[in-house]
């Protein structure tokens, strides 16, 4: 744990910016549909998948107005950018091998893993799953912390990074930064890491004249909902022109290229059956629209 120095980043990304550049066009747009206002409207990367301080701690007793409101500020937020920065790069590798329909190689094995590294992590730092383990955090911050015998050393670590015997701050951040980076297998975030990189990888290329959209919680997954974490299959756009497939059916080929009706298809399963999108995003206007036009009525049925 370490103070953070410098301009402290306010907009913070459940999504990564690596990520949604996938889906942008030249200029760095994406067109957007709000399922909340039900607008359609262009944005830039950098305005959505985000939310101010999402990853901050606020001390307990501290006035709203402060300029010094959070524990050990940016350090999740940091530690983040960090991991994103591992990732984007194989990740990136990926999708060319993919274009080239190199399916072999260290570039595509690796690329497989961050894709199954960046899925993880998608499901664990949602707000949604955030704010429930983080504000139990707090309110359990007297048990959770109860037994625990602190050495010297540790008390001065504390006091440096600026705890000021917040309990309450303290927990939430322990909670919040073992969700994200535990290295114990145990953990949520590894246990489905563990699960994505068990099945079938399998690449869906768009045909020509067709795009993939994705969402502000860019996956769906079939399977038991439960802490096994085994699920059956699971969808995940990558870009624009390419989205991967996980499945406990071995027999099918590591690379199938989807025509328009079936990539359709596809971006009205993804609305249709992830639950916690609140913004879809695309490329270019037209699929997006159809995607949405497909999900409402189907929807409304």
């Amino acid at each position: 744990m370490s103070k953070q120095s410098g301009k402290m980043t306010r907009k913070q990304h459940w999504v990564p910016q690596f990520y949604l550049r996938h889906f942008a066009d030249s200029s760095g747009r994406l067109y957007a549909y709000s399922k909340s206002s039900g607008d359609f409207y262009r944005t830039k990367v950098e305005n959505v998948c985000s939310k101010r301080d999402l990853y901050e701690v606020r001390y307990s007793d501290i006035e709203a107005d402060s300029g010094d409101k959070y524990y050990a500020q940016n350090l999740i937020e940091t530690k983040l950018s960090e991991n994103e920065s591992q990732i984007s790069v194989p990740y990136s590798r990926l999708l060319q091998c993919c274009k080239d329909t190199i399916l072999e190689g260290d570039a595509f094995r690796q690329g497989q893993q961050a894709v199954c590294k960046l899925a993880s992590n998608l499901i664990v730092r949602h707000p949604a799953a955030m704010f429930a383990n983080r504000n139990r955090a707090r309110e359990d911050s007297s048990m959770l912390l109860k037994d625990v015998i602190l050495t010297e050393e540790e008390r001065v670590l504390l006091e440096w990074s600026g705890w000021n015997g917040d309990h309450k701050a303290l927990a939430e951040l322990s909670v919040a930064s073992a969700m994200l980076f535990s290295e114990d297998d145990s953990a949520p975030a590894n246990r489905i890491h563990e699960a994505f990189l068990e099945k079938h990888f399998c690449i869906l290329e768009a045909s020509i004249g067709s795009d993939y959209v994705t969402t502000s919680m860019p996956m769906f997954i079939i399977g038991p909902e439960d802490d096994s974490y085994d699920f059956d299959f699971a969808y995940m756009p990558l870009s624009s022109k390419h989205a991967a497939f996980f499945t406990t059916d071995a027999s099918l080929g590591p690379f199938y290229r989807l025509d328009f009706p079936h990539v359709e298809l596809m971006n009205r399963l993804l609305l249709l059956n992830c639950k916690r999108w609140d913004v879809a995003l695309s490329r270019g206007e037209g699929p997006l629209k159809r995607a949405v036009r497909d999900w409402i009525k189907t929807a409304s049925n």
